[in-house]
């Protein structure tokens, strides 16, 4: 299987999150084309569970791997290039994919080596958080008893096939909000005959700065982004009568951040009855905390020395949202980050791309993780 070649198609051909119709069906086209005989379809979005059992009694591992680009226009002008318009893979996502195709065909053809059964999860909708989340609703897992669960996310400013990760919390718990205010037009000249959410705006941002909490040293490190902000319209006559503030919030702890979560909505209940406003709050883009379970961790440890790759222990979390996070919520499972060069354009920039020599290093971290779980 020419795996280069696999990784372009894919980059070629993206699909945003809730939409990768023909990126699942080349997945499993490649998966039948490499003899894998039990492929789980349709039973949420366009993910794939993809079944390698070793017909002897042992543990059962699963890999994830994410379908979904983004939507950013590609300024690359390489043969494999996006043909779809304000579409790309600028996550590498289509290396993600790759990589376990590659560990398929690695698997199959050791495949009396083996005891138990290895699950590959083609996953929609990783960009928007709702992937993860929706195969959990699906009840597709809990037809097997997972033991552990993997996963692995490319990261530039690293060197090439490092891997770096940490016991406990990988990223963190990311949710987003939209807070809509309506309160009544009026005249300019008048505005204390409408209700103008202005001063509201300026009572929620002061709350909003003093959770803020920007040092990852502490256990109550929680950030409070302002993402955007709109009032009224431009017509100098009228006051305004409604307004849309939007931020994100984050917070390694995810029993912190639910406990915060509600005193939010509390504090905008607050405001808006002292500003005589009415509001509707829309939650989006949630992102459970990753936490790297310590036996996994070790597993990852391990396998990085016996592969000789360079192993970075990091400190603190990475802060940006996963959403294998719900799964280990619920499995012992671990990520880890494979470095994919110290000049590679940053994750989402319009001229990243995955480096294809990072193949390997994915590939061979994967199946060294089976070997030491299922040998």
């Amino acid at each position: 299987m020419d795996l280069k070649q696999i990784r372009h198609h894919l980059h070629k051909y993206p699909e945003v999150s809730g939409e990768e119709k023909n990126t699942s069906i080349f997945i499993t086209e490649k998966l039948d084309e490499l003899g894998v005989s039990k492929i789980h379809q349709n039973f949420v979005e366009h993910s794939i569970l993809a079944e390698i059992d070793f017909n002897v009694p042992g543990k059962t591992l699963l890999f994830r791997a994410e379908l979904d680009a983004l939507p950013i226009e590609e300024i690359n002008t390489f043969s494999h290039r996006s043909t779809s318009k304000n579409t790309s893979h600028k996550c590498g996502h289509d290396g993600h994919m790759t990589m376990l195709l590659g560990l398929a065909e690695k698997l199959l053809e050791q495949k009396e080596e083996f005891s138990g059964k290895v699950l590959l999860l083609f996953q929609s909708s990783e960009e928007t958080g709702k992937g993860a989340k929706n195969i959990l609703k699906s009840n597709i897992l809990n037809e097997f008893e997972i033991d552990f669960a993997f996963s692995l996310h490319n990261v530039p400013g690293y060197h090439l096939g490092e891997i770096i990760t940490k016991p406990h919390t990988f990223t963190p718990s990311v949710e987003s909000l939209d807070i809509e205010l309506l309160g009544k037009t009026s005249h300019a000249g008048m505005p204390w005959k409408g209700t103008n959410p202005a001063v509201a705006i300026q009572k929620l941002i002061s709350y909003f700065s003093s959770i803020h909490q920007p040092n990852v040293e502490k256990s109550n490190y929680f950030l409070a982004t302002p993402i955007y902000i709109q009032m009224g319209e431009k017509a100098y006559g009228t006051s305004a009568g409604k307004a849309t503030i939007s931020y994100t919030f984050r917070s390694g702890d995810h029993d912190l951040f639910l406990q915060q979560k509600e005193e939010i909505i509390q504090q905008i209940e607050k405001i808006t009855q002292e500003e005589n406003l009415n509001f509707s709050l829309i939650w989006k883009e949630a992102f459970e905390a990753n936490n790297n379970h310590p036996e996994a961790f070790k597993y990852i440890q391990k396998a990085a020395k016996q592969n000789n790759y360079s192993f970075i222990e990091k400190e603190h979390f990475f802060n940006w949202g996963e959403d294998f996070g719900a799964f280990t919520q619920i499995y012992k499972g671990a990520m880890f980050g494979l470095g994919s060069g110290i000049k590679t354009p940053e994750l989402h920039n319009p001229d990243y791309d995955f480096p294809d020599e990072l193949l390997t290093f994915g590939i061979s971290m994967f199946y060294t993780l089976t070997k030491n779980l299922l040998q």
